[in-house]
């Protein structure tokens, strides 16, 4: 059976995204490990004013806690129920910590398919549109993160578009990708943006593919460079209706960049449309 990682802060973005990870659970046969993490406060003994009570102070403070994730918890229950998915198997998490320390340290113990995490910007560009938690979990763990930004509404799994440069690094997320894809009944562009290559080059690559993938529903789209990569790739984006957003993370500034550029237009984008990121392998 396949898994699926939600981080939740129980918030409504978060519950938004909840509805997401319901929905794939159901469409791939997964179950969702439900995690909450929390911190607790740095206590200074010498400001206690009897140390020996410090311990227990931090023991209520997990107690609260718990009891705020156990209250919560039961509201998952009850979206899961509005949305006639209480039939998937769902296992909570109550786990002290830093956020993405946590997700790695699960990570680590457990082999997620897939991570879900709803979107909250803070501070920096990239952040306010991914949101800084779910940078950070997705700069630090190999896993495919599906990042659901708050204005996002589930309606189906249409159409997705999965970016690539013909590696054959790329083909083990578009395997993953592929998937989903026949599991939720959407079809898939495979996006391309020519830069130094000749058509024919890049049509070599493409007869490649389509006949190691000879019964996918994969559309191939052929893009000219207008002003950058980032700025082809985003205008198509927005062009086409596309459900969810696929992209290999080759490296930290290419990633940056394409999240950077054209900053209309990605919050725009981003603001309503799941970005799916997919390492390279190594």
């Amino acid at each position: 059976m396949r898994t699926i990682l939600f981080p939740t802060d129980f918030s409504e973005i978060a519950n938004n995204a909840f509805v997401y990870a319901l929905n794939i659970a159901k469409s791939i046969d997964a179950k969702i490990y439900v995690l909450y993490s929390f911190l607790e406060p740095v206590l200074s003994a010498t400001h206690a004013g009897q140390p020996e009570l410090l311990g227990e102070v931090y023991q209520t403070i997990e107690l609260d806690q718990f009891e705020v994730f156990r209250k919560k918890s039961q509201r998952l229950h009850e979206i899961a129920e509005r949305e006639n998915l209480s039939d998937v198997e769902l296992i909570f998490l109550f786990e002290e910590g830093p956020l993405p320390f946590v997700v790695q340290r699960l990570v680590q113990k457990e082999k997620f398919n897939l991570i879900v995490m709803g979107t909250h910007g803070e501070s920096g560009f990239l952040s306010k549109v991914i949101g800084t938690n779910t940078v950070d979990v997705i700069k630090n763990v190999q896993n495919p993160v599906l990042a659901i930004p708050p204005h996002a509404k589930f309606q189906g799994l249409n159409k997705a578009a999965f970016t690539t440069l013909f590696r054959d690094k790329d083909k083990s997320a578009l395997k993953e990708m592929l998937i989903m894809a026949n599991a939720t009944g959407s079809k898939i562009d495979c996006v391309h943006v020519i830069k130094s290559e000749t058509v024919d080059q890049v049509l070599l690559h493409t007869e490649a593919w389509k006949h190691e993938f000879p019964n996918e529903d994969i559309n191939y789209v052929l893009l000219d460079e207008v002003e950058s990569v980032e700025n082809t790739i985003t205008t198509y984006l927005l062009e086409n209706n596309i459900d969810i957003f696929a992209v290999v993370k080759r490296n930290r500034n290419w990633f940056d960049r394409l999240f950077s550029n054209s900053i209309s237009n990605n919050l725009a984008f981003h603001s309503k449309v799941p970005i799916l990121v997919f390492h390279e392998e190594r």
